[in-house]
């Protein structure tokens, strides 16, 4: 065996080991730290499709405004009503590695300012959905 085949096994061994190293670590990411990742990035991006696609109706939402949410397109036609600028901010800024959890679901946000989730899966396939909406007193 030549000298650059060696070295070229090397560098393949050591991708490989790198590439399967990265792809162990991010399996072992829990899913509801994922889901709580992509409620922000679609609240970043506005993604009122996704928000709604991920919603278990009837919703609950409380507020100041508090409309009747009981399906994909009153989501989506009352989005102004249900995220506000307090309300994503207070999303936002969580850590999806560090958020609330009990009995009812997760939180996501703060005080008066927050997203319930719940898994509505089985044990075997887990299913995150938004339940609740609480934009200020």
């Amino acid at each position: 065996m030549t000298m650059t085949m060696k070295a070229g096994f090397l560098a393949a061994g050591l991708l490989l080991a790198a590439t399967g190293w990265t792809a162990a670590a991010e399996s072992h990411i829990p899913q509801k730290q994922i889901f709580v990742t992509q409620l922000q990035q679609a609240l970043r991006a506005n993604d009122k499709a996704w928000l709604a696609e991920h919603t278990r109706y009837p919703l609950r939402s409380y507020g100041s405004k508090q409309p009747s949410i009981r399906n994909k397109p009153a989501f989506i036609n009352n989005y102004s009503s249900l995220i506000s600028a307090k309300l994503r901010a207070a999303v936002l800024a969580k850590d999806p590695a560090d958020v609330f959890e009990n009995w009812q679901g997760l939180m996501i946000g703060e005080g008066s300012y927050n997203i319930w989730i719940r898994n509505s899966g089985d044990g075997l396939n887990e299913r995150y959905q938004i339940i609740t909406i609480n934009n200020g007193p």
